[in-house]
């Protein structure tokens, strides 16, 4: 869980672009998986939708193989589009948000919000899950209804990307320029490890290690092992960043000073708004296309080729649209807690499982 970037929050900024080049090549058809929805099994006739009508797509970030939890997602951000309003809201959902979820007519689900996406791809270990959740699309329709029980809003779409595509895309942009708030360090950001490799015990035997996990979790266990992270320094003002820069800026949460999901979803904006400076200041097209045959394997969608095409003829109207930040954190609306397996979660203020209050702070206007 700890090898995670924490930044699929600027592919905001990116959707239209990078998927419209991939609209119009043959490397789209590798991204879209078709859910298993009933209304999809069988096919019913819908009236024409509200060309205005507000739409929200699903923003999943996970490491992806060679990573520890290769499919937990770290980053959950929900974007909610409203073209009457001209207004896109980037809710962050905390990955540690603890949520009960029926997954079959036998069994629930109850964990941190980031394993749910996991739980639907892995069809071997959760056989019996109900059918819209099984399937190469499976892993997002059960974050998306994880998401709809927290927020009260149902995502039309959900984009999952590993984070191979983002330092990728990144870099051939030539990096961006962002504005830090303030200037902060971070004592315990994780150290990545090679594919293969396994955790450095900082000369503890693995009596040790056994003795420690057995009775710590989360951040005081992380303590126990100081060889594993790195020391994260960002100096106040504009800042140029590669890839792996951005992602360790956004994915930061340890700082003493700028530590926390509150902190880190303010940062992610800040990421969002360089990105999206970079991409309108450049001929994007001709930067990504030299890594789009790459991009293809690493990133997957329900977003099909209709209503992709319809967005992207309005891809120059959503561009001038205002981005509000509206994270869910415990500066607001959660609380910490501990979980019945002694795991560091988050919970709302109203109670475990009460998400009334979260609801009503996400209504429109």
């Amino acid at each position: 869980m700890n090898k995670k970037y924490l930044i699929l929050a600027i592919f905001l900024a990116l959707l239209l672009p990078l998927l419209a080049y991939f609209y119009f090549s043959a490397q789209y058809k590798k991204m879209v998986v078709v859910p298993n929805r009933p209304e999809i099994m069988t096919p019913t006739v819908t009236p024409t939708p509200d060309p205005d009508r507000s739409f929200s797509v699903l923003l999943l970030g996970f490491g992806g193989p060679g990573h520890e939890g290769p499919f937990l997602t770290d980053s959950i951000i929900l974007a909610r589009v409203n073209p009457k309003l001209e207004s896109v809201d980037l809710i962050s959902v905390p990955r540690d948000l603890w949520v009960s979820l029926p997954i079959s007519d036998t069994a629930t689900h109850s964990a941190k919000i980031n394993s749910f996406y996991t739980v639907g791809l892995n069809n071997r270990r959760y056989p019996e899950k109900y059918p819209e959740f099984t399937g190469p699309a499976g892993g997002g329709e059960l974050a998306k209804q994880a998401v709809a029980q927290v927020t009260g809003i149902m995502p039309d779409y959900f984009i999952a990307v590993d984070f191979t595509a983002f330092i990728k895309v990144i870099d051939k942009l030539g990096g961006i320029n962002v504005s830090v708030a303030r200037s902060f360090d971070d004592p315990y950001y994780p150290i990545e490890i090679g594919v293969g490799d396994t955790y450095d015990n900082c000369g503890k035997s693995d009596e040790e290690v056994a003795a420690l996990t057995a009775t710590m979790s989360g951040e005081k266990l992380e303590r126990e092992f100081p060889c594993r992270y790195e020391n994260l320094h960002f100096d106040r003002g504009l800042q140029h960043m590669d890839g792996v820069t951005a992602l360790k800026f956004a994915r930061s949460r340890h700082s003493p000073t700028d530590g926390g999901d509150f902190n880190r979803s303010q940062r992610q904006k800040l990421v969002i708004e360089a990105v999206k400076n970079k991409v309108l200041s450049l001929n994007f097209f001709s930067k990504i296309i030299p890594v789009v045959n790459t991009l293809s394997t690493h990133i997957t969608t329900d977003l099909d080729e209709n209503n992709m095409e319809k967005y992207l003829l309005r891809a120059p109207e959503f561009a001038k649209y205002k981005i509000n930040s509206l994270p869910i954190s415990d500066q607001n609306l959660l609380k910490a807690s501990v979980s019945s397996d002694r795991q560091s979660i988050l919970i709302p203020k109203a109670g475990e499982g009460n998400f009334e209050d979260i609801k009503q702070y996400l209504e429109l206007p």
